[in-house]
């Protein structure tokens, strides 16, 4: 599994933990809806800011938006 794989699915399941839709949470993170889609679909990687936008308003770090999840 690639780090886009892992930041998507990681991204997608975090998304519908807080019942927003792309729009609102890319609005709450400070981005564009657009980046949420294509990071969730795997066809971008985020830049570092766009990371820590994501980081800063789900409570996690960069590192725990990478991190495998076990099942």
């Amino acid at each position: 599994m690639t780090e886009i794989d892992i930041l998507a699915d990681n991204l997608k399941n975090l998304r519908k933990e807080l019942h927003e839709s792309q729009i609102e949470f890319a609005y709450n993170c400070g981005i564009s809806s657009e980046t949420i889609s294509l990071i969730e679909r795997k066809i971008t990687s985020p830049n570092l800011d766009t990371l820590q936008k994501i980081a800063t308003y789900t409570g996690k770090t960069v590192s725990q938006l990478l991190e495998i999840k076990e099942k």
